[in-house]
């Protein structure tokens, strides 16, 4: 009785780690908030021109340009001075909320407001922003019982009677500004549960231009630098920020160089330019605000978030040439270029496979990726590939192919998935002159190719 009191105590315990606020206990070390998609809602119709009113507005990546005018005597909004006409215009510019997040974790949205004129005529119209957290897939403006408003703060430390440009908006509001939007996300979920964050900018009667961040209950990235044959792979926790710089030297009292000319948009990097045997260490910054050449304002960038340190293989095969890289992940849609995150099949969500223990790519993407062409001819249902000096001719179904007119085989049929041509990852190394290397850690496949 004894013995059976206490495997029922240890079951509860067990299960009690298991089991906290509804989720999964591995949250804290397993489990966390990921960021799954980004959707930009469509700019509605009313931000067009009209005869009474005219709205404008415009979205390019995390930049929001907005502006409503109406000459003075006309239109419903006509000023009533004619040193007043409503022209109120304004660029607003934010960082990406994290691509991971913690249970309960704070979130910060810094929003920049750039004035470029604010005349309302004395009508109650602006612009307000706004950031959000709700259930998932909402359309914009939409709310459930599960909405929470972000704490908004001011730059004096104050914070907002009426969060408004224009109008009866609050002093700070009327001028231009950097202002910080910061929310405590919801706690543990079950896998596959989603949460979102909303963020935009409403203008009045034409409705709101606005993002939305979607985020998946989920394994959590894993972070850290290890050695693999053709250099180092480096991973770290997403941070706020436009994107990231990696520093690498060989000297731990050293910051050293950037990696790449351009900041990294993921949270991955595979730095194949190393020598064999040496130890580097790397420290990642993120990139706050971009840099301005024409007004003399340079790159801002984080405190360093995290440091890695590294040692290559002994016998990693050294070489004099710029390399390359494209690193595809079993099951995900998304690859990476040489640091720049895409989606291996636009629109289609299309993702490296494994069929009979091969891992088997779509070979447009990588092709493509490689500065490659590819031809498809339905008649015979051959694939045509010219890359990197060959040309390789291979049929759906077959062993066969043939690399510069010669003839070979392999291993594994090229096959059709969804209307994309999968062939085995070591078909990349073994005819457009790359290499393969697979990290089991992962379940990645990086390609590395010169120039």
């Amino acid at each position: 009785m004894r013995k059976a009191l206490s495997m029922v105590l240890m079951l509860s315990l067990v299960l009690s780690v298991f089991m906290v606020g509804g989720g999964i206990a591995s949250a804290d070390t397993q489990y966390a908030w990921v960021l799954v998609d980004r959707y930009e809602y469509p700019i509605p119709e009313g931000y067009k021109p009209s005869d009474t009113m005219s709205y404008y507005a415009d979205r390019t990546g995390n930049r929001i340009e907005m502006q409503m005018t109406q000459p003075y005597g006309l239109g419903p909004y006509a000023s009533r001075d004619e040193n007043n006409p409503v022209n109120i215009h304004a660029i607003y510019t934010w960082n990406n909320p994290p691509s991971v997040i913690m249970p309960e974790e704070m979130v910060t949205i810094k929003l920049n407001q750039e004035v470029l004129s604010n005349k309302d005529g004395n009508f109650s119209i602006g612009f307000k922003p706004y950031f959000n957290m709700d259930l998932a897939d909402l359309n914009i403006g939409s709310a459930t019982a599960s909405k929470k408003m972000a704490t908004i703060v001011y730059p004096d430390g104050s914070s907002p009677s009426n969060f408004k440009l224009g109008y009866g908006g609050d002093p700070q509001m009327q001028v231009s500004a950097e202002i910080d939007m910061t929310m405590k996300f919801v706690s543990t979920g079950n896998p596959g549960q989603k949460h979102a964050l909303y963020f935009g900018i409403y203008g009045g009667g034409p409705g709101s231009i606005g993002i939305r961040y979607t985020y998946e209950w989920k394994e959590k990235p894993l972070i850290g630098a290890e050695a693999f044959e053709s250099g180092i792979r480096i991973m770290w926790q997403p941070a706020n920020g436009l994107g990231y710089r990696i520093y690498r030297s060989t000297s731990p009292d050293e910051l050293g160089i950037s990696v790449s000319d351009f900041y990294i948009s993921g949270t991955s990097y595979a730095d194949v330019n190393v020598l064999p045997n040496t130890s580097y260490y790397y420290t990642v910054k993120a990139v706050l605000a971009e840099a301005n050449p024409l007004e003399n304002i340079e790159e801002k960038l984080s405190a360093p978030l995290q440091t890695f340190t590294s040692k290559t293989t002994a016998d990693m095969v050294a070489s004099s040439k710029m390399r390359n890289f494209i690193m595809l992940k079993v099951d995900s849609p998304d690859m990476t270029v040489n640091g720049k995150n895409q989606e291996v099949d636009p629109g289609r969500g299309t993702t490296p496979v494994v069929l009979s223990s091969r891992t088997m790519v779509p070979i447009r993407a990588i092709v493509e990726a490689m500065g490659g062409t590819i031809e498809w001819e339905d008649a015979t249902q051959k694939i045509t590939i010219n890359a990197r000096g060959n040309v390789v001719e291979m049929w759906v179904g077959k062993t066969d192919l043939t690399i510069n007119g010669t003839s070979q085989t392999m291993d594994v049929v090229p096959v059709v998935q969804n209307g994309r041509t999968f062939v085995p990852v070591r078909f990349a190394a073994e005819n457009l002159n790359c290499k393969v290397d697979w990290i089991n850690s992962t379940q990645e496949v990086v390609i590395v190719y010169e120039d």
